[in-house]
């Protein structure tokens, strides 16, 4: 609280010179406060709003990627022996055709029994595992392609434990497990991965300090160890005969796994088939999300004409950007998912007199029907070619949409749109300049010329623009610091203001007390000249 040192001394010219001195210093700071105030309080509106842009951005980026690769098209299944996961949905395409299951791919299995805990002692020496198939008459034919693998049991892992630890950390694609087979009866179980050709052979070095381990050995068939064989998975697809080492086959339908969990008693039925419905949710849920984000950035940068409330991005130039380009992704062709372009118009995408999109429904339907394969073009990019002899891919994202001329020749010497290709492993390109930067072209007899089309979805386009603005080097980033170093400038703006105005109260406090002292100065001056007039006047009397 103020107080008005020299009213309370009684000097000077009597007044409420603290009251006088506030007044005159307030009015001086209120109006400049009341400025950086307001600026303020619009640094902080701007500032959440560009929060909101900010977060309604991420958001629009996780809901559409919930669309991306839904083309429409599911896998169905008639019996209850298989199952077909789309893996690559770029890659699969309609098809109907009859399974049989005669025979699953199994693992050898070999147990080892007999010991009395899991710490059971087991001897010290090396066990060497090679891979290979068992033929019916006992004989082992090595697998060319597996390496053979020694496991060292020294004195501290000597124990059933210890080799059931080392041969799970030896990576070799044979897990080891020990079970209770009864009451304090404990056994080692080996399993090694499927097919008939991943069979194993043990063969043991043991320490003849510390014996056992030889009863690990596995060197010819043996039904008492062996519970399960090792074989190949044997099926029939529309009548062909097919041989597999494995129950996920990922090589059988072009963009699928299928995965065989029994034999089949009779033929069942696979397919893929385009679903319409299911390709209009997916469209339709890019647009909510489109609406949605639109609607939040309409909002923020609106003016308030004709009497409606202004957004705290009122006319931002960057917010007004992020409108066109937005709306300019979702009227651009789409190229590279053919020899034409595609529009987002012909799958009914209508923009409407408020900036937010429509589907409609009939006009989508009869393209999708048409060519549901063009659908890919909204929600999944991809490498496609007109030959089955070459396969693309791709990998980044700096490549150019378009369809490009790959040529080989008998040499093996590739070139696309002219230009020569290094082939980087046997029969396969890889582009690392360019417009199509990233792209892998895999060859297979020799290949073939082709065109090769190189699509980005609109699905993409949009993640990958909502990408570059939430980038941290991005414009949003930026405009959201220069938001934040302004608001902590008008901080050190009203700091300075008041240390200006705590001097300019100092001045006058100091010009008020030389006042208040010429005044206190004057009355003095007044009391003693009226003394005198009155002694004066009292001689006068006598």
């Amino acid at each position: 609280m103020s107080v008005d040192y020299l009213s309370s001394l009684n000097i000077g010219s009597g007044l409420n010179s603290t009251e006088i001195i506030d007044a005159i210093v307030d009015a001086e700071r209120a109006p400049k406060a009341s400025i950086i105030n307001k600026a303020t309080t619009a640094k902080n509106l701007e500032i959440s709003s560009l929060g909101t842009v900010k977060s309604d951005f991420e958001t629009f980026d996780t809901n559409i990627k919930i669309s991306s690769g839904v083309t429409g098209i599911s896998v169905s299944n008639t019996g209850n022996s298989s199952s077909l996961e789309i893996t690559d949905a770029g890659s699969i395409s309609e098809f109907s055709s009859t399974l049989e299951i005669s025979q699953l791919a199994t693992s050898h299995t070999l147990v080892f029994g007999g010991y009395s805990s899991e710490d059971a002692d087991i001897g010290q020496g090396s066990i060497s595992f090679s891979f290979g198939k068992w033929g019916n008459d006992g004989a082992f034919t090595t697998n060319s392609d597996r390496t053979t693998t020694s496991v060292t049991i020294a004195s501290t892992n000597d124990t059933l434990r210890g080799l059931q630890d080392a041969i799970n950390d030896a990576a070799i694609q044979v897990t080891a497990s020990i079970i209770e087979t009864s009451d304090s009866t404990y056994a080692l179980v080996l399993k090694s991965r499927e097919g008939e050709d991943h069979a194993m052979q043990l063969t043991v070095t043991e320490d003849s300090s510390d014996t056992g381990l030889s009863d690990f050995a596995y060197t010819s068939v043996d039904a008492s160890t062996e519970t399960i064989a090792a074989a190949d998975a044997n099926l029939e697809l529309d009548g062909v005969s097919i041989t597999r080492e494995s129950n996920t086959i990922t090589d059988l339908v072009a963009g699928a796994t299928l995965t065989l969990s029994s034999t089949t008693s009779s033929a069942e039925v696979i397919g893929a088939a385009f679903d319409t419905d299911l390709a209009l949710l997916a469209l339709q849920s890019i647009v909510e999300n489109f609406n949605t984000l639109q609607s939040t950035l309409s909002k923020l940068s609106s003016r308030g004409i004709n009497g409606s409330e202004a957004g705290g991005l009122a006319g931002d130039p960057l917010i007004r950007s992020m409108i066109s380009q937005l709306r300019n992704f979702t009227t651009t062709a789409i190229d590279g998912f053919g020899s034409s372009s595609i529009y987002p118009t012909e799958f009914g995408v209508t923009t409407n007199q408020d900036g937010t999109l429509s589907v409609d429904t009939d006009t989508f339907t009869a393209m999708y029907e048409s060519n549901p394969d063009a659908f890919a073009s909204i929600v999944l990019s991809r490498v496609t070619t007109e030959s089955s002899l070459v396969n693309g891919s791709m990998s980044g994202d700096s490549y150019k949409p378009g369809t490009y001329s790959f040529e080989i020749d008998s040499a093996g010497d590739a070139t696309l749109d002219g230009t020569e290709l290094t082939e980087y492993t046997d029969n396969s390109f890889v582009v690392t300049s360019g417009d199509a930067t990233g792209l892998q072209l895999d060859i297979s007899n020799g290949g073939a010329d082709t065109n090769v089309y190189v699509g980005r979805s609109l699905l993409d386009i949009l993640s990958n623009y909502a990408t570059d603005i939430l980038a941290s080097d991005g414009q949003l980033e930026e405009k959201l610091a220069d938001a934040n170093e302004d608001l902590e400038g008008f901080a050190t703006d009203l700091i300075n203001l008041d240390a200006r105005i705590d001097k300019v109260r100092a001045r006058y406090v100091e010009q008020f007390a030389a006042m208040n002292k010429t005044v206190a100065s004057l009355k003095e001056t007044e009391k003693s000249l009226e003394n005198m007039m009155e002694a004066w006047s009292a001689s006068l009397k006598r």
